[in-house]
């Protein structure tokens, strides 16, 4: 027997949380906080000025890796990698993170907004905890989902326009 409410939850990156059907953000538990603490940043993850040449902070604007869409994933992933910002391999990256998957591994709604950032420390914590980092395919994802946090992050902040601006004049020393 039950008391209390039994429905009203969801799977959200592997983890359980109330669907209170309110829009409000879901606080990053514990464990990612940890786990994106523990990978850290990286800001030469993206070519900034190579991104500013190329007239990419309008197209960037406000984007917000804690909500996105699998769409908007493969879009922006697809771009990047057209213009030689980032590589193949991250790409593909990028573009299978999703919320939700069909038993074939296919994500099932790409219009659904999920935490990428969240996605990616899971999943660099199930790798982790269950023994996978022991195996060669374990091992390769490991740098693969810290270059994509990377460059979660750096969009982030170049879409918050608080990445550093080039130098106009170019980079000048005197030795």
């Amino acid at each position: 027997m039950t008391i209390g409410i039994v429905g009203g939850w969801e799977s959200k990156a592997g983890v359980m949380v109330r669907n209170t059907g309110a829009k409000k953000q879901v606080s990053q538990s514990i464990k990612v906080q940890q786990m994106l603490t523990m990978v850290g940043n990286d800001p030469n993850a993206l070519n900034v000025a190579e991104m500013d040449k190329q007239g990419l902070r309008k197209n960037i604007k406000g984007f917000d890796p804690t909500n996105v869409s699998v769409k908007q994933m493969g879009n922006l992933s697809a771009m990047l990698r057209s213009r030689g910002l980032i590589s193949e391999i991250t790409s593909f990256t990028l573009m299978n993170a999703g919320d939700k998957f069909d038993r074939f591994g296919v994500t099932k709604d790409i219009d659904v907004k999920f935490n990428a950032l969240e996605y990616f420390a899971t999943q660099l914590d199930a790798i982790q905890n269950n023994g996978l980092n022991g195996n060669a395919y374990g091992k390769s994802l490991i740098p693969e989902f810290k270059k994509a946090i990377y460059v979660l992050q750096n969009l982030k902040i170049y879409g918050d326009g608080n990445a550093p601006l080039p130098p106009k004049d170019g980079i000048k020393a005197t030795a």
